[in-house]
């Protein structure tokens, strides 16, 4: 941790108290609760610790009657008060804590930046020392992912934050994929598109012919999405013109900024030639992902021809799922390019940090690391009430009741992507998973996976912690960086223009740094390579 000037001897004194529990050497409270560095229970008197992230809908707040968190927490003596706030809400509540200094003991899913600096400053301690002597799970769990303990450490040297880490090969694919409606494809007589203009003459027979047969060809929609968003939005299509929906890229080791290349103005004309022609939902404009899950998914029969997203088993109307049948392949462009990203495994490496003002760091970093344990991190990930231990160590996959959703029944009973875990590619190879269904293919499926790999293309910018100047760096440039190209991106799918302006939109984006904000994202790359190089 940064030395800070002490005003007092006072200070000076609490500053060594707290250098000391960051050592994993216990504390004068920790050792009155009677902590104890192995064995259950944690600690022999009850204490309370109180832990502030957010929460998925389907799970609810209510977390220690989730059976997972139960399991975590017997025995132990460690008692979990959540103060939890949706997901719409929880960057602002998160930024008011972390401003305001009213700290609770544990802080859940910060983003890479703030648990940098929040380290350097003091506000969370630093954690190698807890997990080496207390965490012996997590431990065995970063051993053999090397690549995971690079993410959470930070440039100085301290690990500052516990990871939410899913290592299965199958997450590389990208979940932004596109679901078209085959039953209305069989009615136009067409094939599933395999090339851009063939998606666009689907979707132009979606908008003039009477798909859903009530009589009116006008009340269909051909295509829906969310713009600017990584699950619900156009990403899926960036890959036929040669390139990747992200800020930066990575190719042959030089970092690009995708929005300022040819390739995203070629996307963008190929957005904007649907959007002229009324194949896309103008509500994609300005719709959220609620929104666009209950317009996909009302009414007795479908009303969209095609939309982005993971899964359309998770969000359309039962009595009309499958006629969406598998995703797409990515499709081929005007001059063949057809590639998709191969992504970081599904990491958060800020998902747990324990706060300076936490009086039982060494009984938390226990309690946490219950949940590393291989057989509690599966539940935790793939949900207690989908699993069945089998005698020969495997585990069968327990298929959702009638009245839930595969995504609902998923997290009855646990936290799922809002808490920790270490979830292995050993574990995924323990269960055993449905196989899927003749054109019902979905990215859950390692077939999925596999079917994508000829297309993949490994530019996607590695997960790394940057150092408390760099992010200030980025902070300088990115807000108003990503406001302008937010704007003229939605701007020109909509109304046109991108050749006309596209000089002096480049002019415009220098003149905001651009050049300096790309340097603070290669140089952390090549910092990053070097580092995994020694």
């Amino acid at each position: 941790m940064r030395n800070k000037r002490a005003g007092s001897m006072a200070a000076v004194l609490s500053a060594i108290l707290l250098l000391a529990g960051c050592s994993g050497g216990g504390d004068s409270k920790g050792a009155s609760a009677g902590f104890h560095e192995t064995g259950l229970p944690i600690v022999d008197k009850p204490i309370s610790l109180t832990i502030a992230g957010t929460y998925d809908e389907r799970t609810g707040t209510n977390w220690n009657e989730l059976e997972t968190i139960k399991e975590i927490n017997e025995g132990t003596n460690v008692q979990i008060k959540w103060n939890l706030s949706p997901g719409t809400d929880w960057a602002t509540k998160r930024n008011l804590i972390i401003a305001s200094g009213d700290l609770p003991d544990v802080l859940l899913e910060l983003n890479s930046s703030q648990v940098v600096t929040g380290g350097a400053d003091g506000m969370f301690i630093p954690l190698e020392n807890l997990i080496e002597k207390y965490a012996p799970n997590l431990t065995n769990f970063l051993n053999k992912y090397p690549e995971v303990r690079q993410a959470i450490t930070a440039p100085d040297g301290h690990i500052y934050s516990l990871p939410m880490a899913n290592m299965s090969e199958y997450k590389h694919a990208d979940g932004n994929t596109l679901w078209i409606n085959k039953e209305w494809l069989k009615k136009a007589g067409l094939e599933m598109p395999k090339t851009t203009e063939e998606l666009t003459k689907a979707l132009e027979a979606f908008k003039t012919m009477d798909m859903d047969g009530d009589g009116n060809p006008n009340n269909e929609i051909p295509l829906t999405g969310v713009f600017g968003d990584s699950q619900y939005g156009f990403g899926y299509l960036f890959g036929s013109f040669n390139t990747i929906d992200e800020t930066f890229i990575v190719q042959d080791d030089k970092v690009v900024f995708v929005r300022a290349t040819e390739e995203f103005k070629n996307t963008v004309k190929y957005l904007h030639s649907l959007y002229e022609k009324g194949l896309i939902d103008p509500d994609s404009m300005t719709q959220n992902s609620t929104q666009l899950i209950a317009k996909v998914s009302s009414g007795k029969k479908a009303s969209v021809g095609a939309f982005f997203a993971w899964s359309a088993d998770q969000i359309t109307n039962a009595d009309y799922r499958w006629d969406y049948g598998s995703p797409m392949i990515p499709l081929a462009g005007p001059d063949g390019s057809q590639i998709t990203p191969r992504n970081n495994l599904q990491m958060t490496p800020g998902m747990f940090v324990i706060t300076k003002v936490n009086p039982y760091p060494e009984a938390t970093m226990r309690w946490v690391d219950r949940a590393y344990e291989p057989e509690m991190s599966m539940k935790l990930r793939e949900g207690p009430n989908r699993l069945k231990k089998l005698a020969d160590g495997t585990y069968d996959t327990i298929p959702n009741p009638d009245n839930y959703t595969a995504g609902e029944w998923k997290v009855k009973e646990t936290p799922y992507n809002d808490f920790v875990y270490g979830f292995s590619q050993e574990m995924r190879d323990k269960q055993i998973l449905p196989k899927a269904e003749p054109g019902q293919l979905d990215p859950d499926f390692d077939e999925w996976y596999e079917a994508l790999v000829p297309y993949m293309k490994p530019w996607v910018y590695p997960n790394i912690m940057f150092t408390d100047a760099q992010y200030k760096s980025i902070e300088q440039y990115q807000t108003d960086i990503k406001t302008y190209t937010d704007k003229m991106e939605a701007q020109w799918i909509a109304k046109g223009g991108i050749d006309e302006e596209w000089n002096t939109y480049l002019e415009t984006l220098n003149k905001m740094g651009l050049s300096d904000y790309t340097k603070v994202y290669q140089d952390g790359y090549d910092t990053n390579k070097a580092n995994l190089a020694k």
